[in-house]
């Protein structure tokens, strides 16, 4: 078994295990749904930009899908996003690594959240409410252009078998235009969107919390 398989192998395994673990934390059929449909939209959403090389939402809608509705949630729209838009763009092995670096944009969303929102600001659902914690947010998801593609870089490396330090370096040197793309289009989608579309997610997220405190009660 070569290097770029064994990769893929232990990268399968430990999504795997991920998903595992989310399943066990019991989230309940409207969580389900919402995740689904949040997904969806993030996977829509990168088609028809597809014509734009390396610029699309997706990467800004599954870091906020996280900062929003948390790490499980964002890891999983992350996941959801890379399938469901690779059935009309093209599977392949790829799909593995962009569903989990999907994935972890959308948990270090969940992270940002948990470290920089205040209990305060939770509560009354005003997240990203102030210039600092959107300049952080905006900045993250600049970054995270960069990551993504260096994760996907790392695949193209192991499976054309360039596995020296040189060819590494090369590789994502000719890759450097894509990805300042990718991280461009981060940026302007993150401060053109950022606080409107976490006013709507908030806003979906509280009516989620209300339904399944209505539904324990009534189970109650």
């Amino acid at each position: 078994m070569n290097v770029a398989m064994l990769t893929l192998v232990l990268l399968l395994s430990l999504s795997a295990i991920l998903l595992l673990l989310f399943e066990k934390s019991r989230m309940d059929e409207k969580v389900i749904a919402v995740t689904a449909t949040l997904g969806a939209v993030a996977a829509i959403a990168r088609i028809p930009f597809s014509v734009i090389p390396n610029v699309q939402p997706t990467t800004f809608l599954v870091m906020l899908t996280g900062y929003v509705f948390g790490l499980r949630v964002g890891f999983l729209t992350g996941v959801i996003a890379a399938v469901l838009s690779n059935m009309y763009l093209g599977q392949g092995p790829w799909t593995i690594w962009q569903m989990f670096a999907w994935g972890l944009s959308g948990v270090s969303g969940g992270l940002l959240s948990r470290f920089f929102e205040s209990k305060k600001s939770r509560g009354a659902g005003q997240l990203l409410a102030t210039r600092g914690r959107r300049f952080l947010f905006i900045a993250v998801c600049t970054i995270w252009g960069f990551l993504f593609d260096w994760i996907m870089n790392f695949w193209m490396f192991l499976g054309l078998g360039f596995l020296s330090w040189q060819s590494f370096v090369a590789l994502n040197v000719k890759s450097l235009a894509f990805d300042i793309a990718h991280s461009v289009g981060n940026f302007i989608f993150a401060s053109m969107f950022a606080a409107a579309f976490a006013k709507i997610f908030v806003r979906y997220h509280q009516k989620l919390i209300v339904t399944r405190l209505f539904s324990k009660e009534g189970s109650g």
